[in-house]
């Protein structure tokens, strides 16, 4: 009985990571997730302060090389709140940062 509520509540758990989205709050009021699109979230939020730009190499398929392209978005929206980092992978919004207050 004992094992099989804690099955349960690892099945859970883990179901809750999996589902798990980071999330973030545009200057203008809109918010955009992980997963969405560089282009929603482009026509969701205003532009960003920054824009950088990159191309990373990552392990393929049986040691082949996969080009991906990285586009960092960052927004300081100035000393009283949190600079944010967006991070886009081949145009996927994979990840949401905050890197401390803003100047």
């Amino acid at each position: 009985m004992i094992r099989r509520a804690l099955l349960i509540v690892g099945l859970v758990l883990g179901l809750a990571a999996v589902a798990a989205a980071d999330n973030f709050r545009c200057p203008n009021g809109e918010i955009v997730s992980t997963g969405d699109r560089l282009s929603i979230v482009a026509m969701k939020c205003d532009p960003p302060t920054y824009k950088n730009t990159r191309t990373e190499s990552e392990a393929g398929y049986r040691g082949a090389t996969i080009l991906v392209s990285v586009e960092e978005w960052t927004y300081n929206e100035g000393p009283n709140r949190l600079v944010h980092i967006l991070t886009f992978k081949n145009g996927i919004l994979d990840s949401v940062q905050t890197a401390g207050f803003g100047k």
